[in-house]
């Protein structure tokens, strides 16, 4: 897979996840059925790890390249600043140096 860099830090991004994102509205009288009508977006989310600048790509052009990293059911992994640990994104601190998660 290409290498993605950040418009504003021009360093690499991080892959977040594939998301099926809902599309259509909740609107007044209908209340949601709309949306179950409007469908999904799939789309894959890459984010800077310095700006924290999210950005959305048709999830398909991601389908065959790297299968294993677009896994949905995986949580999604950050590296420790500090050692260069990956480890997950919600975890408080890094498991090998303990360093504060700085996206917490």
């Amino acid at each position: 897979m290409q290498k993605l860099n950040c418009l504003r830090c021009n360093i690499p991004m991080e892959f977040v996840k594939r998301e099926n994102v809902q599309l259509g509205k909740t609107g007044f009288f209908s209340g949601d059925w709309s949306n179950l009508w409007a469908g999904a977006l799939d789309v894959a989310i890459f984010t800077c790890p310095r700006c924290g600048k999210l950005e959305f790509f048709r999830g398909e052009l991601y389908e065959q390249e790297d299968a294993d990293e677009f896994v949905s059911d995986r949580i999604a992994q950050t590296t420790c600043p500090t050692c260069g640990t990956r480890h997950d994104l919600d975890d408080p601190q890094c498991p090998r140096c303990k360093t504060r998660n700085p996206r917490l």
